[in-house]
């Protein structure tokens, strides 16, 4: 058994902070958004739907109005090629080289398993 805390995300907390990104997002301008493959991609999906936004899917066309998102900014890593674009992500390491734009938890050292990834984890 791994000793690692484990953060185990519900389909109702995913949602709920989907909609706080939104909320958090009235002040910015954007037309579109492109979700980071892997994790990037549930939460385009479900921003795409609740902004009503344009959902990019080639990464050759973001533009300066595209809303960038991903699950985590863990390390900065993926995000970093986007620092110049509005982001957004759920979670947020404080040791990340990126502070996204946006975020709602601020994870510690605790391992994200988020509902995509938790085939035990009940729909609601």
């Amino acid at each position: 058994m791994s000793s690692k805390v484990q953060i185990v995300m519900s389909w109702k907390e995913f949602e709920n902070a989907s909609r706080a990104i939104v909320y958090l997002l009235k002040s910015h301008h954007v037309t579109s958004i492109y979700g980071i493959p892997r994790g990037g991609l549930p939460l385009a999906v479900k921003l795409s739907h609740l902004m009503n936004l344009k959902l990019i899917i080639n990464e050759k066309k973001i533009t300066d109005t595209t809303l960038v998102v991903d699950d985590i900014a863990d390390t900065g890593r993926t995000l970093f090629p986007y620092k110049d674009y509005t982001t957004a992500t759920i979670y947020y390491h404080p040791k990340s080289k990126i502070i996204p734009t946006v975020w709602i938890y601020e994870k510690a050292n605790a391992w994200v398993v988020f509902p995509w990834e938790n085939v035990s984890v009940a729909v609601v």
